[in-house]
């Protein structure tokens, strides 16, 4: 290989760890956006309370259990995080 030819495998080389560095740099900033979100969902702590006949007071909100499964399943496509350790206790069927 001979000088001119080393030359431009550098400076292909060079083009490419720039493109490399700068996709890193937009992928660390999109993982810093969401981890307030995945932080926040690993404290969730969702309850059915129905089969205990407990009414919780405001500072509960009801959610739709399959949205909420939905949400941790998309927090653990993204997080690695296997959400599935705390069960969602399913509401008694009629």
């Amino acid at each position: 290989m001979d000088t001119t030819d080393q030359a431009a495998d550098s400076a292909r080389l060079e083009r490419e760890l720039a493109l490399l560095r700068a996709r890193v740099r937009r992928l660390e900033r999109d993982l810093a956006s969401v981890q307030p979100l995945v932080r926040t969902a690993r404290h969730l702590a969702p309850w059915d309370f129905t089969p205990y006949q407990v009414r919780p007071d405001g500072d509960w909100v009801a959610v739709d259990r399959r949205r909420v499964e939905e949400l941790l399943a998309a927090l653990a496509a993204i997080d690695h995080w296997v959400p599935w350790s705390t069960p969602i206790e399913p509401r008694p069927q009629p």
